[in-house]
């Protein structure tokens, strides 16, 4: 997790970075709006660039990528340590301008040989300046943006991650374009940009929307690519550091972007023709938003290093780039492009839709005011408060309607959640009518309101479960009543409220005070009303189908009770029956005189010892009210072990309890609970098994302890589900009433008891609550 909160901190580093060279080359773009220039854009290395318009004086008179200015007015263009060979040229131009001469001699190095060309200084032209610097401005921090949504969204994916390298490195190259060739503060920038976009938009097709099969199987690949741009950064770098020129280099760098477009829009299609599903819809946006503009610009590219004027190109290639980050940011929260699962938040999307267009305004007002003539700081200072002050008016305006021509939109909200909390309070149809009726007229000013029921017996869930399902409910179908003015008793608007095909009721409205008309916005939360109403019909019907299903099952439980109650009475009857009749013989003999044997009396001694046993057992089902005090549990342990003192033999218990625990609880019944848990145990782990008891606090925040009582037996035998059910027995001389009676107390004391199997051992957990469970005064002080 450090890790990766140490790399959003890095993304969010180098983004804000971006956006300060944005700022930085923005404003070196200023000053160079209708700045006199002869003609031609040159780049540092004093080569001819292939930016600019076909009506400008350089390109009339031939001059070319890769033509090189070797001269101009008479000051020889040289590379020196930390001077750029265009510096001349420059300061030639700038003197030229202050001096108010109308142009340059320039000397031409050209395919053909050295040639000498005057330059006429014209004013940058505005379009020109708003297509090769404004735009691209523009565009750039679009990409950064993008960049900056993908980071925040999903800062561990490898896809956001590749994206937005790849948005970062597209809008440092477009922020440092122009001034790569007119101020030149940013040089070393935009050889960064240029060596690593190529490699940024190699990788991105391979990750989108999800890697592809090379990179799950070579992943080094990725850092292998990215270290080759790497170098040939640093060549460039190095090679301006010594006073080198960077022709060679930037070419193989215009290769290579180049090639990256082509192969962007090879791969995207070929993963779109191969994709199915969500990632066929993913990579159609991306198809078509993306694989056009990187074909233009690589075509533009490639004619450029050919010395081939692709202006024309050119005109469609960079407006397109503005399409890579919207339609990134659009996949997004149309399909999660990114993998975050993110919330989309409507405020803050209204607040970034609102600021772009906000900026759009400033754009186009600052365009044509600078296209008619107009200065451009000037049309800024203007559209800008202009374009602030217009969107507040219009979000005034917005809400103003809304509140006053359209209600039912501001109330829908608040409307929906007090009729939600309505009726999930009501259990009766007459209740939903009135509460339906109290919601449509404090919203809605009419003159009539009235939900008319219809009489069903029953709603049929489908299921046998009574309950209704809120994808059943049916949209409500409304109709109009006349086109005149209505009657006094007649209605306006009349909606049905359905639910699975039957019609549940009518909801009809009589026409608002004063003749108003209805709103598409009234009827749509009329609509949302009814189909609340036949889902809340739907379910009074259905409790009361329950409720009368309910009455029927405690009928029959009352019914099932009377038979158990005449069923355990048999049993008595033939349990006492035995003995009763075998005194009856005894006492008949004794009264003739006659005298009783050892084995007569022995009989006699087990049948009260088992009649005694009987009452006893009947005694402990009733219930008692519990006599808690605080015992340890270790006390309890060694209470069971002696009652089962016959019954274990030479066996020991095996307790793992701390002296310090001590359990709220009622000492008889909890002894009852381990003696029944114990004896169970050791029927079931027969005579060589073993037995035990552990005590375990709980770590959790609840707190509280569990008691175990274990056996090494075979494990629960029979219908597990049945097992705490009176008189339910496996054994063969069982009860029944053993673990019944374990299950009653436990309840009593307000704990839980469940069977187990754990490790080859049978687990009976008591979970004690926290309240019950305390440490000895000792402990507490310690």
């Amino acid at each position: 997790m450090p890790a990766i909160e140490n790399r959003r901190w890095l993304f969010a580093a180098v983004v804000l970075a971006a956006l300060v060279l944005g700022g930085f080359g923005m404003r070196n773009a200023l000053s160079w709006y209708e700045r006199p220039f002869p003609g031609v854009l040159v780049d540092p290395d004093g080569v001819v660039s292939s930016l600019g318009r076909p009506s400008w004086e350089g390109f009339k008179k031939g001059l070319r990528f890769p033509d090189r200015i070797v001269e101009v007015n008479g000051w020889r263009l040289e590379s020196t340590v930390g001077r750029y060979r265009a510096s001349a040229w420059d300061a030639a131009v700038e003197q030229a301008a202050r001096e108010g001469r109308r142009s340059v001699r320039a000397r031409v190095e050209t395919r053909e040989g050295l040639r000498d060309v005057e330059l006429t200084l014209v004013p940058l032209d505005p379009l020109a300046w708003w297509f090769y610097a404004g735009g691209l401005m523009v565009v750039a921090a679009l990409h950064v943006g993008a960049a900056l949504i993908a980071l925040i969204a999903s800062p561990r994916g490898k896809l956001a991650r590749a994206f937005a390298s790849a948005a970062l490195l597209a809008g440092l190259f477009q922020f440092t374009l122009f001034d790569y060739h007119s101020s030149r503060d940013l040089v070393p920038f935009f050889h960064v940009a240029y060596a690593l976009v190529p490699v940024s938009f190699f990788i991105l097709p391979l990750r989108l929307p999800d890697d592809v099969a090379l990179l799950a199987r070579y992943p080094a690949a990725v850092r292998i690519v990215g270290g080759l741009g790497g170098l040939l950064a640093a060549g460039m770098l190095a090679s301006h550091a010594i006073g080198w020129t960077t022709v060679a280099l930037r070419n193989v760098c215009a290769l290579l972007l180049g090639a990256s477009f082509f192969f962007f829009a090879i791969t995207l299609i070929t993963r779109y023709v191969a994709a199915t599903g969500d990632r066929r819809r993913t990579l159609r946006a991306m198809l078509l938003a993306m694989a056009p503009p990187k074909v233009v610009l690589g075509l533009g590219f490639l004619l450029a290093m050919l010395g081939v004027s692709a202006s024309t190109l050119a005109w469609f290639a960079v407006p397109a780039l503005a399409l890579t980050p919207v339609a990134s940011v659009v996949a997004f929260i149309r399909y999660d492009l990114w993998g975050s699962r993110a919330l989309l938040s409507r405020p803050h999307t209204r607040v970034i839709l609102a600021g772009m267009m906000v900026a759009l305004t400033v754009i186009l007002c600052s365009a044509c005011a600078g296209y008619a003539g107009l200065p451009l700081l000037g049309a800024i200072k203007v559209a800008a408060p202009a374009a602030v002050i217009g969107a507040g008016l219009v979000v005034f305006a917005l809400g103003a309607g809304d509140r006053k021509l359209f209600p039912a939109r501001a109330e829908y909200k608040p409307t929906i959640e007090q009729l939600s909390e309505e009726l999930t309070l009501v259990t009766d149809p007459e209740a939903v009518a009135d509460a339906v009726e109290r919601t449509v007229a404090r919203w809605l000013p009419c003159e009539r309101v009235d939900f008319r029921r219809v009489a069903v017996d029953a709603v049929d869930a489908g299921d046998g479960s009574g309950e209704a399902d809120p994808r059943d409910a049916e949209p409500s179908g409304e109709r109009l009543i006349g086109l005149g003015p209505p009657e006094p008793s007649a209605s306006e608007l009349s909606l049905t409220v359905m639910f699975r095909g039957r019609l549940l009721g009518v909801l009809e409205v009589g026409r608002k005070r004063g003749g108003a008309l209805f709103t598409s916005e009234d009827l749509d939360l009329l609509r949302t009303i009814g189909n609340q109403a036949a889902l809340a019909m739907a379910h009074a019907h259905s409790y009361a189908e329950l409720e009368r299903r309910r009455r029927e099952q405690a009928a029959a439980w009352r019914d099932e009770r009377a038979a158990l109650i005449e069923t355990l009475a048999a049993e008595i009857t033939h349990e006492v029956r035995y003995p009763i009749n075998f005194f009856r013989s005894v006492f008949k003999r004794g009264s003739s005189g006659q005298s009783l044997d050892a084995e007569e009396v022995e009989i006699g001694c087990e049948e009260v010892e088992r009649l005694e046993r009987l009452v006893m057992g009947l005694r402990r089902v009733t219930h008692r009210r519990l006599e808690r005090r605080r015992l340890a549990v270790e006390e309890l342990v060694c209470r069971a072990e002696m009652l089962l003192r016959d019954q274990l033999g030479k066996r020991r218990i095996e307790a793992r309890v701390s002296g310090a625990a001590l359990l709220s609880c009622d000492p008889d019944q909890a002894t009852q609970v381990l003696v029944n848990l114990l004896s169970n145990g050791l029927d079931a782990a027969g005579e060589k098994g073993e037995v035990g008891v552990i005590w375990e606090p709980l770590a959790s925040a609840e707190g509280g302890a569990e008691l175990v009582v274990w056996d090494s037996g075979p494990g629960v035998a029979g219908d597990p589900a049945r097992i705490f059910a009176p008189w339910y027995t496996t054994k063969p001389r069982g009860t029944g009433l053993g673990l019944a009676i374990t299950h009653r107390i436990v309840r009593a004391h307000g704990w839980s008891i469940n069977p187990e199997r754990r490790d080859g051992r049978t687990w009976f957990v008591i979970a004690v609550p926290a309240a019950d469970v305390a440490m000895s005064a000792e402990n507490e002080v310690a």
